[in-house]
């Protein structure tokens, strides 16, 4: 399967590597059955480590299995922990790796073609706990086989295998009762079953346990709305508001329980605060939205409110109900009409409307959010400590900052750094998987084409190939984010100063910028079997309040690509201060790049770090130290 991201000439792309290593001699030798020595001749090699990095000896037996070339290879490591695999056709290959009192490993395998060599690093997981988790001091350790079945369970409540789901989960919850993530996904799979009794009993539990679960105190909270609890839905609604503020489905269930008390003003406030947050994710809200401002009399901005939504979702079931409500309006707007001709001297203040039943308010299916486990929140969940009595002006800073971008630009041709790369597979809990290490000699060229281009260009060890990067992923240009605030690329997106913040102790505005959906998306393209699936971004920047530096930079795609199974892209960028000694200038370059990415069913992390820098500009190439940390 061919597959990447490829860029056009200054954007950020991802390209499908074949990655060819070297072949360690002592590595134990599996060969396929029915192939000969003159017949194909791929190589996978597997390193098999223990978690302190060390090789894992003679303990571990390794087998590489492949439906499409009907093999199946299993081979013990040899002393160095190593086993090696020849004679392989191209194709995708399964590795699954077992060790006495270690958790199974696998990994994938991809030979692009015929005499290359796949490179397979694994870190073993003992039974004894769970190395490599996320959790919070107190947290009770989870024995590895009930992590790997809560994570089989999540893996069939998404793909809505319930029955599947409900296995995995049941065993789960055998083994760890007192892990709240189990008691949360039953809760989930028992909403799907629309059995919403045996949902609360479930999710009382895991807020019990974890009385700061915001997810489950949202399906509580729907869970609660459902059964017409609309006192006690409210108030588990509100704690998980308070731990994430920016999920507008729990904005929107607020308001639906607010609505259905008859306290209209507050249900129009979380809905506006539902669609400021979520915005086309939360369009539904607008039906609900359009009802609580008709019961408050606002004629108008129900009209508008409610002709938006049967615009944009006129084969829903609510449109039905939104346009008899509009019908409503415009009748009691030509009755008032009407009475106020004949009775020139009556008042003229329109009279509220009886609220519309909720009752076929529609409310897609709830999902697991337990995988933001493994990745930092998205930009638009996260919970800032930000100086609110401090206001800025967006033009001028996100100005500031891309003259400051430009300045770059123009000062330096090219720019050479030490790259060390650090790359994880995890599950969906966090648990790493595997892990495998590359350095770099770096060099980044940028040179202006056009009245508005930019050209910038990447070699590692001198080379512009893909196939040094781990598990067929070439991440490129990501240090490149900070063009987003450049003036020939600053029209493209949608700028908000959030506030006074910092950053490492440096005070800091933070902007949040959105890629306008009128744009056509290049910062980030995924080549897929030769097809293209470009990514609208949204992210947030730390800018320098006193010089307009940009600190750090995150970002995240705006939605989701189903074609290609990706379901997250999450990028950080942090930069530091690199000085031109002659000059006694400096420049802002990155220090460290982490991206995280669900694709096709994987969940990646690599962490990029720059140091080492040698800067060339139009009059000089000057050699100089790592950039200074940032105080």
């Amino acid at each position: 399967m061919e597959w990447g991201l490829r860029r056009l000439p200054w954007r950020l792309a991802f390209l499908l590597s074949s990655i060819v290593l070297i072949v360690w001699p002592k590595a134990a030798l599996g060969q396929f059955p029915g192939q000969t020595p003159g017949g194909a001749s791929g190589q996978i090699v597997v390193r098999v480590h223990e978690p302190d990095g060390s090789p894992i000896g003679r303990s571990a037996m390794v087998t590489v299995r492949s439906p499409s070339q009907l093999t199946n290879v299993t081979v013990p490591t040899t002393d160095a922990g190593q086993a090696l695999f020849t004679g392989l056709h191209a194709g995708e290959y399964q590795v699954e790796v077992r060790a006495p009192g270690y958790r199974e490993a696998q990994a994938q395998a991809i030979i692009a073609a015929d005499n290359e060599t796949e490179n397979i690093d694994i870190t073993m997981v003992p039974d004894s706990g769970t190395a490599g988790t996320q959790q919070a001091p107190g947290d009770p350790i989870l024995a590895p086989k009930a992590l790997k079945e809560t994570e089989k369970g999540l893996e069939a409540l998404q793909a809505d295998r319930l029955d599947e789901a409900e296995t995995h989960l049941k065993r789960a919850m055998q083994l760890a009762p007192g892990f709240p993530d189990v008691n949360y996904l039953m809760g989930l799979l028992c909403m799907r079953r629309h059995d919403n009794a045996q949902a609360r009993v479930y999710l009382e539990k895991a807020v019990a346990m974890a009385p700061k679960h915001a997810p489950a105190l949202q399906a509580l909270g729907e869970v609660e709305f459902l059964q017409h609890d609309y006192p006690k839905a409210l108030g588990a609604l509100e704690q998980s508001v308070s731990l994430r503020p920016n999920s507008w489905r729990a904005h929107w269930l607020a308001g639906a329980a607010y609505f259905q008390q008859g306290e209209y003003q507050k249900s129009r406030e979380q809905c506006e605060e539902a669609l400021r947050v979520g915005l086309e994710k939360a369009a539904s809200t607008r039906f609900l939205l359009g009802e609580a401002q008709a019961a408050l009399g606002e004629r108008e901005a129900a009209l508008a409110t409610l002709e938006r939504f049967v615009h944009e979702q006129p084969n829903v079931p609510q449109a039905t109900t939104a346009k008899k409500l509009i019908e409503q309006l415009r009748t009691a707007d030509a009755a008032r009409a009407e009475t106020v001709a004949a009775h020139p001297g009556a008042a003229s203040a329109p009279a509220r409307l009886e609220a519309a039943n909720m009752s076929d308010v529609t409310m897609p299916p709830i999902a697991p959010v337990i995988e933001t486990n493994w990745a930092p929140p998205d930009v638009d969940d996260e919970k800032l400590s930000l100086d609110s009595a401090a206001s800025c002006s967006v033009q001028d800073v996100s100005e500031a900052a891309g003259a400051r971008v430009e300045e770059l630009v123009k000062n330096v041709d090219q720019f050479t750094a030490t790259e060390e790369m650090e790359h994880e597979s995890l599950s969906p809990l966090g648990v790493r998987l595997s892990k495998e290490t590359r350095s770099f000699n770096y060099l980044v060229a940028i040179r202006k084409t056009g009245a508005r281009g930019l050209d910038v260009q990447e070699y590692r060890d001198g080379s512009v190939s893909t196939q040094p990067f781990p598990s067929h992923l070439a991440t490129l240009g990501l240090p490149m984010l900070a063009l987003v605030f450049h003036s020939d690329f600053r029209e493209e997106y949608e700028f908000k100063c959030e506030g006074r913040g910092e950053w490492r102790g440096r005070p800091a505005w933070v902007v949040h910028f959105r890629q306008k959906d009128s744009e056509m998306s290049e910062m980030r393209v995924y080549r897929v079997g030769g097809m293209s699936f470009p990514l609208h971004l949204k992210g947030r920047a730390w800018i320098d309040a006193e010089n307009s530096q940009i600190l750090a930079m995150e970002a995240d795609m705006v939605r989701s690509v189903p074609e290609i199974r990706l379901v997250r892209d999450h990028q950080m960028i942090e930069y530091g201060p690199v000085e031109f000694q002659k000059a006694k200038t400096a420049m802002w370059l990155p220090k460290s790049a982490d991206w995280y990415c669900n694709f096709m069913g994987q969940r990646y992390h690599r962490r990029h770090s720059f140091s080492h820098f040698l800067l060339f500009s139009v009059d000089d190439t000057q050699k100089i130290g790592a950039p200074r940390e940032t105080q």
